[in-house]
């Protein structure tokens, strides 16, 4: 194989366009939960990571007027702080409410069907918990061994013949 033909097999190959870097970290932030997002953001994206814990970091700072301002936009629809704001918190309203409905609807549909609410305490298996034990997997005493020859008289009574043919 010559140089030339070398080169035109390297530029078959496309190279990995950007997009795939943004889907990439998407599923990354979509598969991990948050803490070990956060341990994977420090690793590979210290700005990222940075960004991030100053976010948290704002949060806890500005929890209270964030949620006075909440709950005045919850009592008075028409209360207008900025455009940004205001769409912002319809957009959050919309999503808890999405959210709310569906969780009870949920609910509803696990209680038709016997099933425990997510109120109630976790149990595994609860259903088999409360079925009697089936006869054919309980384990029977095994005879002792006397170096005598088993035979089948020990494990099944014999039928006695009652027909005096």
């Amino acid at each position: 194989m010559d140089s030339e033909q070398k080169n035109q097999s390297n530029d078959d190959i496309p190279p990995s366009p950007p997009e795939n870097k943004y889907i990439d970290d998407l599923t990354i932030q979509l598969l991990l939960n948050k803490t070990n997002y956060a341990k994977y953001l420090s690793k590979t994206d210290e700005q990222k990571y940075e960004e991030q814990q100053q976010f948290v970091l704002d949060c806890e700072q500005y929890q209270n007027p964030i949620l006075d301002m909440t709950k005045h936009m919850m009592r008075d629809p028409l209360l207008s702080y900025s455009s940004e704001v205001n769409d912002a918190f319809n957009q959050y309203a919309r999503i808890l409410i999405r959210y709310l409905e569906v969780k009870e609807r949920s609910d509803e549909h696990q209680k038709d069907n016997g099933h425990a609410s997510s109120d109630e305490e976790d149990v595994l298996f609860p259903s088999t918990m409360n079925e009697p034990p089936n006869p054919l997997r309980t384990k029977k005493p095994v005879p002792k061994k006397t170096g005598r020859r088993m035979t089948m008289d020990h494990f099944i009574p014999r039928i006695k013949d009652t027909d005096d043919d």
